[in-house]
């Protein structure tokens, strides 16, 4: 009995050792195991020279708007044009109702042959009064009356022939005219309304000239000290470089200038109006439409770049996950400066083909190892823009 409970007793402890062993040989490989590496985007730092600019809310005016406006009272005729349409110099656009005017003109062609007539009736009798009063036959009175009676009918010709012309003058009035090449707008009036030379009722339509366009936009006292400040060489370009971004977010095609601005900071507003000049061959800008002024203010020499993405805030401090050369994810601080499109400028700590992880959301910590995978750079992130 002894020796068989001796010979189980061995065999389960056997069992027992060799059950330990392979559960400890199970814990070791499990903790020589580990997970695999964390596929991370991954792009290098870029130095490019990079444009700095400033938008601003603007609107376009054509390069002259005017209001066509009645000079003479009356009933419209005609409307001689089709709202919207391009037009040129001299095109008729409405008729007045001219009867008035025209006998006005009559009646003042009529007054100026009186007065002529009246001229010559007192130039005859000077004629005959000076030399008799040579000779004594005439008294000197009589030679005065006689050239007061001519010089007041001199007059009266010069002011018959001023009515005359001013009555010529409103009869023109009558047709009303294009003053330049453009495009006309909405008419304000309709054949059969009545119009005045005063009041509401005298604006009959707006043209304006679209073959250049005026965009203004408005600066705040700090932008303004700060463009003040300039170099005479950074204040020349960019005078000369600005560009428009449209309501669709689109670029335009055409450069402008800036054309002047106003003489004096608005106390009401805090602003100064600043007004630029755009080519528009095209007629795709139109008086009234809002838009963004681009003006290029400076240019950074040699800005190193990285994506927005990659950089992290930290209260105020500013960070990013830098690659290593085994692919272990290190924590730089750097020091941001200009926001260009998608990409930051980064003035300090980071340099010209450092590696930097976008990570996004994930959970990656400072050593974590990474399977780097190239990120397309875009395009607008290079400063080109």
């Amino acid at each position: 009995m002894s020796n068989s409970y001796f010979m189980k007793s061995k065999t389960i402890i056997g069992i027992s050792l060799l059950l330990c062993i392979l559960w400890l040989s199970g814990c070791k490989k499990a903790e020589i195991v580990a997970p695999p590496p964390v596929k991370v985007n991954v792009v290098k730092a870029i130095q490019n020279d990079v444009p700095l600019y400033e938008d601003f809310v603007a609107q376009v005016y054509g390069q002259a708007d005017v209001d066509i406006r009645a000079r003479v009272e009356g009933w419209v005729t005609k409307v001689n044009f089709k709202e919207g349409s391009a037009i040129k110099k001299g095109d008729l656009l409405y008729i007045i109702d001219d009867i008035e005017y025209k006998n006005r003109v009559d009646r003042q062609t009529g007054e100026l042959a009186r007065a002529k007539s009246e001229l010559v009736r007192t130039q005859n009798d000077l004629s005959r009064v000076q030399p008799l009063t040579e000779l004594n036959a005439l008294s000197q009175k009589d030679l005065d009356n006689a050239k007061a009676a001519y010089q007041a009918a001199q007059a009266q010709v010069s002011a018959a022939e001023a009515s005359l012309s001013n009555a010529k003058v409103e009869l023109g009035y009558t047709r009303v005219t294009a003053p330049f090449d453009g495009i006309v707008g909405i008419s304000n009036v309709r054949e059969g309304d009545y119009v005045s030379r005063m009041g509401s009722s005298s604006v009959l339509t707006t043209i304006s000239s679209i073959g250049g366009v005026r965009v203004r936009f408005q600066i705040s006292e700090r932008e303004y000290l700060r463009i003040a400040r300039m170099t005479p060489e950074e204040l020349s370009s960019a005078r000369k470089n600005v560009q428009l971004i449209l309501a669709d977010g689109s670029l335009y095609a055409e450069k402008g200038e800036v054309n002047f601005a106003d003489r004096e900071i608005d106390p009401k507003t805090g602003t100064m109006t600043i007004e630029a000049t755009f080519p528009n061959p095209k007629g795709l800008l139109r008086p009234g439409l809002f838009v963004r002024a681009r003006v290029l203010l400076s240019t950074v020499k040699g800005a190193v770049l990285i994506p927005q993405r990659a950089v992290y805030q930290l209260q105020s401090m500013a960070q990013v996950f830098t690659v290593t050369d085994s692919s272990t994810l290190k924590v730089t601080v750097v020091e941001t400066g200009n926001k260009i499109n998608d990409a930051w400028v980064i003035t300090k700590g980071i340099k010209a083909g450092d590696k930097v992880a976008v990570i996004g959301t994930a959970a990656l910590t400072p050593n974590s190892k990474i399977e780097e995978v190239a990120m397309q750079w875009p395009e607008a992130a290079k400063g080109n823009q």
